[in-house]
């Protein structure tokens, strides 16, 4: 097995401007936690944030597989104080996998999209950028 792995997720962003209404109080509202649900509604388009951030999410998972398993209500996209995204990963067995990861968030008007770069094993930290 590698020491690292990659996801990509895209997503059509009208799908999910069609969804804002379930997003509110459906079943989808616990897909993203409170603060990624005031992220994304502090915009006048909140379709396109939440559309790059399941697209993190969904890519998270595809660069994880070799590695662990995690319930997508686990994983949370945050910022750091200059804007770049980060995840926050409340599964206390991955924070035992030694993991670096990277991710990278982009949209047009019309798609959505993230890569994610994961590493594994003590050097992790310096063998991705």
């Amino acid at each position: 097995m590698e020491n690292f792995n990659v996801g990509i997720d895209c997503e059509d962003i009208d799908r999910w401007h069609n969804m804002l209404s379930k997003l509110e109080s459906g079943a989808q509202h616990k897909l993203f936690t409170e603060a990624e649900h005031l992220y994304c509604k502090s915009f006048k388009n909140p379709e396109a944030h939440y559309a790059a951030r399941w697209c993190a999410k969904e890519a998270l998972l595809k660069a994880l597989y070799p590695f662990c398993k995690v319930d997508l209500r686990q994983i949370e996209i945050a910022n750091d104080k200059e804007g770049k995204p980060f995840f926050v990963i409340s599964d206390p067995q991955v924070a035992k996998l030694n993991l670096a990861i990277r991710v990278s968030l982009s949209h047009s008007k019309k798609t959505a999209m993230a890569i994610v770069v994961v590493a594994v094993g003590p050097d992790a930290q310096n063998s991705i950028i």
